[in-house]
């Protein structure tokens, strides 16, 4: 029973909807504007530690990534210095495989772009953390590839969010 609900479980976040994977609209794409760079955070939990999946085997690679899409990289000072406080938070989330299924992991990849917010109705209100771009990816692998197969899943989505923020700030320089 367990392993049926187990494979039910996995089956249904594959076959969940695309518009569920990203919110990736021009609306969004908007939030992305003037921010000048953002800040990394990688997370993981204990499941994904176990596994060799790591923070800290991504850090380099994503910051490359995004340095090389023309995507500011901000330390933790000037995240914390600048108004919007934007964030980019990678959250890493595994599960082993048990009963007959022993050998696997199952993860998810939750990009998601956080940055201060100001309630309309209300300007008194703010919020420090509001999610305004986000991009989330699911898969199952071997626990000998589980290092590779997050990994590519994860520059999957730096590519995702590299490719709003190029086309907000090509339009940026487009009406100028």
């Amino acid at each position: 029973m367990k392993r049926t609900l187990a494979f039910g479980a996995v089956l249904a976040f594959l076959v969940m909807p695309a518009i569920v994977e990203a919110q990736d609209t021009e609306w969004n794409r908007y939030t992305l504007e003037d921010l000048g760079g953002v800040f990394i955070r990688i997370e993981s939990n204990d499941a994904c530690m176990e596994a060799g999946v790591t923070p800290e085997a991504y850090e380099a690679d994503v910051s490359l990534k995004l340095i090389e899409s023309e995507v500011g990289v901000l330390t933790r000072e000037d995240m914390l210095a600048h108004p919007a406080m934007p964030e980019l938070r990678v959250t890493l989330d595994c599960a082993s495989g048990s009963n007959g299924m022993s050998g696997t992991v199952g993860y998810s990849v939750a990009l998601r772009v956080q940055q201060s917010a100001q309630m309309l109705r209300d300007t008194q209100i703010t919020l420090p953390e509001a999610v305004t771009w986000f991009h989330t990816d699911v898969g199952v692998t071997s626990e000998g590839r589980a290092t590779d197969a997050v990994g590519a899943s994860i520059m999957a989505s730096i590519d995702a969010f590299a490719e709003a923020w190029t086309a907000i700030h090509a339009e940026e320089e487009g009406g100028l």
